[in-house]
């Protein structure tokens, strides 16, 4: 989610043609063959998962976290005990409560000898005051790839990952920012609906992995040590994976893990996107999945949403997944900014990865994926209340906007490679 100003401009950008797409080679389109005759309950299905290049860790143990409520009651319980080290990826760091509080635990840490790492999208820095105090403080603070006019064909090439890690032993991993609008439960337009994972166990390194990436590519400085990546335990029985995709990738991981569930599901798969604007191969795979007998289920933001155009983009094609027995939802509460998808009862991921193009080819991005039928259970639990507090949209629904909603739908869909 970008923030607002940014939002605007590239919009006038982009319809004025003069957009940073221009100023770069279009990535290669990379159209996946993936037919498999087992589904997601299958031994086959989690060996085939070493596609997207990081492997299957035994022995972790994840947490759904609901909202801000429970995100930042966990987290900053976690952040208050950490010892060694705190690394944070993010996309947005706005001055509002949320980041002041945040900021003050950061500065104690670092005051009494935690290494304390913070990585922030140069779009979505937009905290001089509080940057400064974290500065003073010693936390290691820098912007990835800021803006500059004389590397404008960088300009798409943003961190979107939000990643938490804590001592190297826990991770978080969502859609959340450090904005205001993440703080509560959902209880009203101001509070944001979300999903976070936290996460122990073995693939925590992997999360670390990630952080790595971006920041050594930042600053140069290679983390390592016990401090970074320590022995870790077990401490559950479920299976969890990591996944990283950026625009400079030889093929989209985001989008082949997504295709990869996708294929494989026999059963079920239920999706909570905030940005769903899929490109025609996902579409197609989800129109063939319903075909099957799947039961396919999305949902997506109402009227409540920061970006209008992308969800006007995305209503049309709603008639078409409509008529091929797919379920949409849109949710009506507040904002929700959800990146959740679970398939056949067994297999989830959570994350920050939006189905659109711009998280599968531009974005630098992440999720955990989690086999385990309890957690997507959980999981599943969670998109029912989502679902209760949506309107199912029906083709009747879709007829009755009329010619000037489906002008505006035709016209923002024209865009939909730069969302």
């Amino acid at each position: 989610m970008p923030p607002r100003w940014v939002s605007t401009a590239v919009c006038l950008l982009l319809l004025c043609g003069v957009g940073a797409g221009c100023l770069s080679p279009s990535a290669k389109r990379t159209r996946y063959t993936y037919q498999p005759d087992y589904g997601a309950e299958d031994p086959q299905f989690l060996r085939s998962l070493q596609a997207l290049r990081t492997g299957i860790r035994p022995g972790n143990q994840a947490t759904l976290l609901e909202n801000g409520d429970a995100l930042w009651n966990d987290l900053f319980a976690a952040l208050r005990q950490a010892q060694h080290s705190i690394n944070i990826e993010n996309y947005i760091f706005d001055d509002g409560q949320l980041s002041r509080e945040l900021t003050d635990i950061l500065c104690e840490r670092a005051q009494a000898g935690v290494e304390v790492r913070m990585l922030v999208d140069a779009w979505g820095a937009r905290a001089p005051l509080l940057e400064a105090r974290l500065k003073a403080a010693g936390v290691r603070y820098r912007h990835y790839k800021p803006i500059r006019l004389y590397a404008l064909y960088h300009i798409e090439d943003r961190t979107h990952r939000k990643l938490i890690i804590v001592d190297g032993r826990i991770g978080y991993c969502g859609g959340f920012c450090f904005d205001d609008r993440w703080l509560g439960d959902a209880r009203s337009p101001q509070e944001w609906r979300e999903l976070t994972v936290r996460i122990e166990g073995p693939v925590v390194a992997q999360i670390q992995s990630i952080f790595l990436e971006d920041w050594l590519h930042t600053t140069g400085e290679v983390l390592h040590g016990d401090r970074h990546f320590p022995a870790l335990p077990m401490p559950g029985n479920q299976l969890a994976q990591a996944i990283s995709s950026t625009r400079h990738d030889q093929a989209s991981v985001s989008k082949l893990m997504v295709y990869m569930a996708i294929q494989a599901a026999r059963h079920r798969i239920w999706i909570a996107n905030a940005y769903f604007v899929p490109d025609s191969q996902i579409r197609t795979a989800l129109k063939e999945a319903a075909r099957r007998g799947v039961d396919v289920r999305i949902i997506t933001p109402g009227a409540n949403t920061d970006f209008a155009m992308l969800r006007n983009a995305s209503r049309f094609y709603q008639s078409d997944l409509i008529k091929s027995g797919i379920k949409i939802y849109e949710y009506q509460p507040t904002m929700m900014h959800s990146k959740a998808m679970v398939v056949d009862s067994v297999w989830s991921t959570i994350g920050s990865i939006n189905l659109n193009t711009r998280s599968f080819k531009k974005n630098a991005e992440a999720n955990v994926m989690i086999y385990d039928y309890h957690f997507a259970e959980q999981l599943e639990q969670a998109l029912t209340k989502d679902m209760e507090n949506s309107r199912l949209i029906t083709l009747e629904e879709v007829r009755r906007r009329g010619p000037c909603a489906h002008l505006r739908e035709f016209w923002s869909s024209l865009f939909s490679e730069r969302y």
